[in-house]
């Protein structure tokens, strides 16, 4: 058996670290009993899907140019590959044209797996047994080493799902979904299989492509939301939500919903006045994705207290003919303003061409006197640069310019919530950033559903939100001319 220290060196030797982020890794034990396996959807020279078994503190790998299939009768082609470190499990982004392996990769299962009999003698022997507990794969599977042919190259295996309760679902035969597929469907997926669970909710289309986004699914976007829901629900479970709803996944026909009808889906049973919506928890959160919402909006108040608001938005909105440089040294002036006035804030991607700073605030102000603050914010900046800055939503005035927009801090108002996502080309997620990020651009789909769950994994820039509620002092208002 190869020693861990030496298990990672083909991997290393294959890549050059300056130029990709995949992680560098090292050969490690991890301290949960359950080992983990991971399936990536890998868009490079050709399609495939990279299937790996975490053993002795690294991914064992497999490329599945098919994918894996539930149906028992389809026998998958798996080459045996180099081993990758265990960090890899939450890879998911470009890596870049010419370096080894270029193209999309994205997480299209995980959960962890159990192996029947000794898996190192199933390794070593060719005949490896193990039964998989993932969102797609389920079940008792086998991988199975192929006689090599005279002349052939390679290391080629077999991935079989082995007979079992599960054996013909079929339900994870990756396929080209049909992304305008009618509502009216069979309640069956598109592989013909019953439909996925995550965290409970049943989930119907799950292989509907969304259009222009590199093949994400409807599921990856479930997976998404679940994996985000921890940091996403601090930011939406206390308010009343507005959704951008997309059925049949064209975003062309996607729709603003504020009110909604409380009998249509489990979450918000008991709703805030006028039927808003909420979601406490993320099964709620999960059940509004399945019913078809992409994009979550919030109040700026919360459902128990709807007239104080707690927070104030500035909404960077820059013409088209802004470039990064500019707008970057528009976030530097946001950013003086704010300290100069001694207001804690934080900053997000909008998903879009611009970025959100936020001011948390204590509930003690009127919706008119955090209106009138956040328009006087603006006004500041429009007086201290007028040539990048302008406050009214002009767009023949806006040219060459950022506006910045204060009327998200209405009565009423929504803006994106953190971490949502949006119902746009590629699936661009509204994403806290630390201020260092800024150095380079990050809007549009920098941050989208195929890379968002590993940027999870990183420390929160907005960890401290919560504790960073402030008052609107007198010293504030007279400065930006408050009454």
């Amino acid at each position: 058996m190869q020693r861990p220290a030496q298990a990672l060196d083909k991997y290393r030797q294959m890549r050059d670290f300056t130029r990709t982020r995949e992680p560098r890794g090292a050969a490690r034990a991890r301290k949960s009993a359950a080992p983990i396996f991971v399936v990536q959807k890998h868009a490079a020279r050709s399609l495939h899907y990279d299937f790996r078994l975490e053993l002795d503190g690294v991914l064992k790998s497999w490329a599945v140019p098919k994918g894996p299939s539930m149906d028992r009768r389809n026998r998958r082609l798996a080459v045996h590959v180099e081993d990758h470190p265990l960090e890899y499990a939450t890879f998911a982004g470009t890596i870049p044209a010419g370096a080894y392996g270029a193209g999309h990769v994205e997480i299209w299962d995980r959960g962890h797996w159990t192996p029947i009999g000794d898996p190192h003698a199933g390794l070593e022997g060719g005949n490896l047994k193990f039964e998989l507990h993932g969102t797609r794969l389920s079940g008792k599977w086998g991988l199975i080493r192929m006689r090599a042919k005279a002349g052939e190259r390679g290391d080629n295996w077999l991935l079989i799902k082995e007979r079992d309760d599960d054996a013909d679902a079929d339900r994870a035969k990756p396929k080209r979904a049909r992304p305008s597929a009618s509502s009216a469907r069979s309640s069956r997926t598109a592989a013909g299989g019953p439909e996925p669970r995550v965290a409970g909710v049943r989930i119907t289309h799950a292989d509907r492509a969304f259009p222009d986004s590199n093949g994400l699914t409807k599921l990856d976007l479930v997976n998404y939301y679940h994996a985000a829901s921890a940091q996403m629900l601090v930011h939406v479970c206390p308010r009343p939500l507005a959704l951008v709803r997309s059925p049949g996944g064209d975003f062309s026909q996607a729709f603003f919903q504020k009110h909604i009808t409380v009998d249509a889906i489990g979450a918000g049973r008991d709703q805030p006045a006028a039927d808003y919506v909420v979601a406490r928890n993320a099964r709620n959160l999960l059940e509004l994705v399945q019913w078809n919402t992409i994009e979550f909006h919030t109040w700026g108040s919360r459902r128990d207290a709807p007239e104080r608001p707690d927070r104030i938005v500035l909404d960077l909105d820059p013409d088209p003919g802004v470039d990064w440089p500019m707008f970057r040294d528009g976030c530097d002036a946001v950013r003086t303003l704010l300290d100069r006035l001694e207001l804690r804030w934080f900053v997000k991607t909008t998903g879009g061409k611009g970025l959100h700073f936020v001011v948390p605030l204590q509930r003690r102000h009127t919706w008119t006197e955090v209106k009138a603050t956040g328009r006087a914010m603006a006004e500041a900046l429009v007086r201290a640069q007028p040539a990048m800055f302008l406050a009214k939503a002009s767009k023949a005035e806006r040219r060459g310019r950022i506006y910045v927009d204060w009327l998200r801090n209405g009565e009423g108002a929504t803006a994106v919530a953190a971490y949502s996502a949006r119902a746009r080309p590629g699936l661009p997620v509204s994403m806290p950033v630390a201020w260092p990020e800024l150095d380079h651009d990050v809007r549009g789909a920098h941050f989208n559903v195929g890379n968002a769950t590993s940027r999870l994994q990183r420390p929160d820039p907005w960890a401290g939100y919560a504790a960073g509620a402030q008052r609107l002092s007198a010293t504030v208002r007279r400065a930006l001319g408050v009454g």
